[in-house]
């Protein structure tokens, strides 16, 4: 399918409907496998960044920024491109377990079924969610979704390249009585509902709150705030939350402030995606109080720390849900916050801006063209691909964070693309190439790049 025919397709309003969850039992029930069910998810992804474009345009830059937004959507991307074999880890193990461990027979073609796995997919989202943020070192794989410091459409595209690895168990749960067709219906529309909660121009709704995740729900759930941590995991329903005592109400009288409660400072894409592996798993255990003894003496308490909630030290009183540990004081340690301090946010100048719009249109393309072959590609071009998708967007950051090798790095990843059009005689591609190698030089020379700005800066 060529890039037009693609936009056609998947933005047509019918793929719009997933979003808010507006798909019936008997538009799906009657697909006997997992391999018929279309990809809710993949479909309304077009008008998840149509809307995040609409939401960018109309919005004022204390809720939306120009780098933090296109991290975000980076984000997104390697984390689609990611997944195993193109579909979810529970996914591709889920028909195996199924067949091996399923203890119920349910007609999967009946209403009653899909209505049932509405909730437990739904129940297994929210235990899920929140061992990834409760235990230990799992919070690493789901940390890049609250790393932005702006609570904008963009943020929910902004996800862990890895957090599968992280989760899939819990959504295989059900192989012991929801059948895989019904499974990854629920599956998909799950994660979509989430989109249009990570938005700040949604107030709240009523009643709806009581059963429902909305937007206000979200945004505490986003928040560093000390009454925010660790709350209101659910994703379509909030009443798992209000069932385990997880439930917070926004408080209109307290400004939220967004992101980590150490906030990372840069957008450089595989560091924030990866930097609290090392963090939790290995700095954590190594901390020394002021008097420079250690906070966890000894290898034992080394290891148990990287299992202990994230904001765990000695003195923080434990208790254990499910499988794991969380604190039984959330806002424990956590400090308060008056108003919402100003986003890290580094300048860039407007030309330079318009070439890393061109980039990132280029970027995003190549995404969605990616993603309709690359099970079928060699692994040759697959990894000349993944390449240029990971290198790009190390770029972006690179530029964004005013990094004094960004100009060598991006005009390496240029020339790169430049002989790999030249080997394979792909015209668009080396003129691609060019042109840009030729914007960065243009640019180079008339002051504009991040070491021009951190130049006049020292003068």
């Amino acid at each position: 399918m060529g890039i037009w025919e693609r936009l056609i397709h998947d933005l047509h309003p019918t793929n719009l409907r997933p979003i808010f969850y507006l798909i019936t039992p008997n538009e799906t029930l009657h697909y006997k496998t997992m391999e018929e069910v279309p990809h809710f998810l993949d479909n309304a992804n077009l008008w998840m960044l149509l809307l995040v474009v609409i939401e960018f345009y109309f919005l004022d830059e204390r809720k939306y920024a120009f780098n933090d937004t296109i991290t975000s959507i980076n984000a997104g991307i390697l984390s689609f491109v990611m997944k195993y074999g193109g579909r979810y880890m529970s996914a591709a193990l889920y028909p195996w377990c199924f067949s091996h461990f399923r203890i119920i027979d349910l007609d999967p073609h009946a209403t009653s079924t899909w209505i049932l796995c509405f909730f437990t997919q739904d129940l297994a989202y929210y235990l899920a969610h929140r061992a990834i943020h409760e235990f230990g070192v799992f919070w690493s794989y789901h940390q890049m979704h609250h790393s932005s410091e702006y609570y904008n459409l963009s943020t929910a595209l902004r996800q862990g390249m890895w957090q599968d690895f992280g989760t899939f168990g819990f959504d295989l749960l059900q192989t012991f009585f929801i059948p895989p067709n019904i499974f990854i219906i629920h599956r998909y529309l799950n994660v979509a509902y989430q989109f249009w909660l990570h938005t700040e121009t949604i107030p709240k709704l009523g009643p709806l709150e009581w059963v429902l995740n909305t937007p206000s729900a979200h945004r505490v759930h986003h928040g560093r705030n000390p009454y925010c941590i660790d709350r209101n995991y659910g994703a379509t329903l909030i009443i798992w939350d209000r069932m385990f005592g997880t439930y917070a109400e926004e408080k209109t009288e307290e400004e939220i402030a967004y992101g980590l409660v150490t906030n990372v400072n840069t957008f450089d894409q595989l560091y924030c995606q990866t930097f609290e592996f090392k963090e939790i798993g290995y700095d954590k255990g190594q901390m020394k109080d002021a008097n420079g003894k250690e906070l966890f003496p000894g290898l034992w308490n080394k290891l148990k720390v990287v299992f202990q909630p994230p904001g765990y030290f000695p003195g923080v009183q434990t208790k254990w849900f499910f499988f794991w540990k969380c604190n039984v004081d959330n806002e424990e340690g956590i400090p308060e916050i008056k108003c919402r301090p100003p986003a890290y946010n580094p300048t860039l100048s407007t030309p330079l801006k318009i070439y890393l719009a061109f980039q990132f249109i280029a970027l995003v393309v190549e995404a969605i063209q990616f993603n309709d072959v690359r099970l079928s590609m060699p692994w040759t071009p697959f990894a000349m691909h993944m390449a240029y998708l990971l290198a790009s967007a190390q770029a972006f950051g690179y530029y964004f964070d005013h990094r004094p090798f960004c100009i060598l790095f991006d005009c390496a990843r240029l020339l790169a693309i430049a002989y790999y059009g030249f080997l394979m005689q792909i015209t668009p591609l080396f003129i691609y190439a060019a042109v840009s190698a030729a914007a960065v030089i243009g640019l180079g020379f008339a002051g504009q790049l991040p070491v021009h700005v951190m130049a006049k800066k020292v003068d």
